[in-house]
């Protein structure tokens, strides 16, 4: 297990958030997200904190594996909610190498290309811009 896996956002970050004084299920979701371990995150934890580019440094590389693995990987929501919440935020892609941007518009054109693709058509069209726009990084 790498090093930084037993790590929490906090700690990478060096940023500790103040308690929400918002309470709701997303807003104190996120602030306890922060204080878990990366090796603890499920797909629903990286959905959650992805869908709202939290954390997005050290997080999309363990998404990267998760969608490898299965392209279609699923929260709570629907099957594939995982890319469909990182589709949400594009620029978090410059994040990445190229070989990491790659491996993601690989992932995203499998979705796409897929007789069986589960997405909705917000989210199948968010996945489509998301390929154009690594294009054109990969391109550069």
């Amino acid at each position: 297990m790498k090093h930084i896996d037993q790590k929490t956002l906090e700690e990478l970050e060096g940023e500790i958030w103040p308690e929400p004084g918002f309470k709701s299920y997303l807003t104190t979701t996120c602030y306890q997200l922060r204080k878990k371990k990366l090796a603890e995150f499920t797909v629903e934890d990286l959905r959650i904190m992805l869908g709202q580019s939290i954390g997005a440094r050290h997080l999309l590389p363990k998404a990267l594996i998760v969608l490898k693995e299965n392209p279609f990987a699923d929260g709570d929501f629907f099957e594939g909610d995982l890319l469909g919440a990182i589709s949400r935020y594009p620029e978090n892609m410059l994040l990445l190498d190229c070989k990491d941007k790659e491996m993601f518009r690989d992932i995203c054109k499998t979705v796409l290309s897929s007789c069986d693709d589960p997405l909705p058509e917000p989210d199948r069209t968010q996945v489509e811009e998301l390929v154009a726009y690594l294009n054109e990084q990969l391109s550069k």
